[in-house]
């Protein structure tokens, strides 16, 4: 009988100086990184919206479970690296990839003070991947696709195509963009709970401006679904509450 996989989330304490950077809301690069990379999301939100944010690994590594033995893994965005101390345990060796060199700075550390060692951290874009040869028997994306310009989705399916073996599988998830009801209460959250936070996203004078959220849910799923067969499929938190599109693909 397989062990059952555990969620393992990091705690502010396993970043450097502890994140305290959130509590100062500015106009640096780094801030707003962190802040796309969903630090803030987590890590200053309370009640429903945490459990939402939690709920979603939870459910990509019960996804997850079946598909063991797992050699190679590739985490696309990985942002602050969330998902890597769970997905460490249940892979030989995992690929953390995303395109902010401080985002992937701060997953790095909190990986090296957790000791989570079988980790290769690579800087680098989807849109443009240079791994060489390498293939994956799984790719994880979670709050990523929603990032990308829906003209390029296409051309990023394409990519995670080439790049997974045979049979291999994508665990894809992202937000119901254009969704009335979710776009209401995103506004609300980030007004109600994190209002200094809301007026540093839309400060003009930002040195850097967030990619934002482009795609929208139906955009997303038609992309996956030309290239990937749906093994797995459901929303968040209910299928009545359309929140959040989780699911599980294969070539």
């Amino acid at each position: 009988m397989q062990k059952r996989l555990k969620l393992f989330f990091p705690k502010k304490s396993d970043y450097p100086n502890r994140l305290k950077i959130l509590n100062h809301p500015n106009r640096s690069t780094v801030y707003h990184q962190l802040v796309e990379a969903s630090a803030s999301a987590y890590f200053e939100t309370k009640g429903p919206a945490r459990w939402l944010f939690r709920k979603r690994f939870e459910v990509a590594l019960k996804y997850l479970q079946p598909l063991k033995p797992i050699n190679n893994l590739l985490d696309a965005g990985t942002g602050i690296g969330f998902f890597l101390p769970s997905l460490s345990q249940a892979v030989k060796q995992v690929t953390a990839l995303d395109y902010s060199k401080h985002t992937l700075r701060y997953a790095k550390k909190m990986c090296q003070k957790r000791k989570v060692k079988n980790i290769d951290f690579i800087h680098g874009d989807l849109l443009n991947l240079k791994l060489g040869n390498k293939k994956f028997d799984v790719i994880t994306a979670l709050s990523v696709l929603e990032h990308i310009p829906p003209q390029k989705l296409n051309q990023l399916m394409a990519n995670f195509k080439k790049i997974l073996q045979p049979g291999g599988y994508l665990i894809a998830g992202w937000p119901n963009e254009g969704n009335l009801l979710f776009k209401l209460a995103q506004q609300l959250e980030k007004r109600l709970m994190r209002p200094k936070v809301f007026k540093s996203i839309h400060d003009d004078k930002a040195k850097y401006k967030p990619l934002g959220h482009v795609s929208q849910s139906d955009q997303i799923y038609s992309a996956v679904t030309k290239v990937f067969k749906t093994v797995n499929y459901q929303f968040l938190p209910f299928s009545w509450l359309k929140f959040y599109s989780l699911g599980l693909f294969t070539r």
